[in-house]
């Protein structure tokens, strides 16, 4: 790692396109962790359903609205264990940590599920399901998950909350509760209003949790399906604290600047959040009133 409070940092910006295997989709993902890796990076952190450009590996049918839930739930699924082994190969060979975005999974109990995996470069694996599904989501029978991970990663406690659950602030308050200091949110955006609820999410948890917050987002299209083909959009981005100790008016440490695949990486300190923390320009964590609060959802709960 890059010191005893420091972080680098690489998050992607990562064209969806057809894949016609796994082999290619993962080549992919390498060739965006060996850009990362040769900038120092200790950390990657990738796309929610990123692998759902592997919809064209799919053989014996086009892919059409009328086959895109049994695809999901047939087909992406039986591709998920192989893409994390690849991701295992990744972390340990370039010696990182491989947020690996979230994939299509069956469960145990038969339920589909958007599943987020970080790969350690010592084997660990860790997993969340996203929480807060969409409209989208519900409508292909996606169950939502109901734990969330906290690792830790170099000097810096990280939590995970996919796309539409970082709109959502009790998340990150708990998160906070666990001592994470780090929130990374895989997204997936197919429209310019998600992307502004997504972006605003991000800086609003930074904002109000003292934290850094690391995005991931797909974009593009693969042209599937057929008759309807789903064009993601999003900017990659890294934001923190709005305060005069990160010295950022906008909060904003780094953010892509045009609509091409690219790799952003950033050194996060956690020093720097410490000294945010313990003087806070406007009011902060230590100024919260959890009384009031309790006494609030008291009356909500009645």
């Amino acid at each position: 790692m890059s010191s005893n409070t420091t972080l680098r940092v690489a998050t992607t910006q990562l064209q969806l396109r057809g894949e016609k295997s796994v082999e290619s989709f993962l080549g992919h993902l390498n060739e965006l962790t060996e850009r990362a890796a040769r900038q120092g990076a200790d950390l990657i952190l990738f796309p929610e359903l990123a692998s759902t450009g592997l919809l064209a590996a799919i053989e014996g049918h086009e892919v059409t609205t009328a086959t895109v839930a049994s695809d999901y739930w047939e087909n992406l699924t039986s591709f998920t264990a192989e893409i994390l082994a690849g991701l295992s190969t990744m972390a340990h060979g370039h010696n990182l940590v491989v947020a690996g975005g979230s994939h299509n999974r069956l469960a145990e109990d038969g339920s589909l599920r958007n599943t987020a995996y970080i790969v350690h470069p010592d084997g660990r694996v860790e997993t969340q399901d996203k929480i807060h599904l969409t409209p989208q989501e519900h409508a292909l029978g996606t169950r939502g998950g109901d734990e969330l991970v906290v690792t830790q990663i170099g000097p810096f406690t990280a939590g995970l909350l996919i796309c539409a659950d970082i709109q959502f602030p009790e998340l990150s308050r708990y998160l906070v509760h666990k001592g994470v200091d780090l929130i990374l949110c895989p997204s997936l955006t197919w429209n310019r209003r998600g992307l502004h609820r997504v972006r605003t999410g991000c800086q609003a948890r930074a904002i109000e949790n003292q934290l850094f917050v690391v995005m991931s987002p797909l974009f593009g299209s693969s042209g599937l399906p057929i008759d309807a083909p789903m064009h993601a959009v999003g900017r990659a981005l890294v934001t923190a604290p709005v305060d005069k100790t990160v010295g950022l008016n906008d909060g904003m440490v780094a953010l892509a600047g045009d609509d091409n695949e690219q790799v952003l990486v950033v050194e996060l300190d956690r020093a720097q959040l410490e000294a945010s923390r313990a003087n806070p320009e406007a009011p902060g964590l230590a100024l919260r009133r959890p009384d009031l609060y309790a006494k609030l959802q008291a009356e909500m709960d009645a």
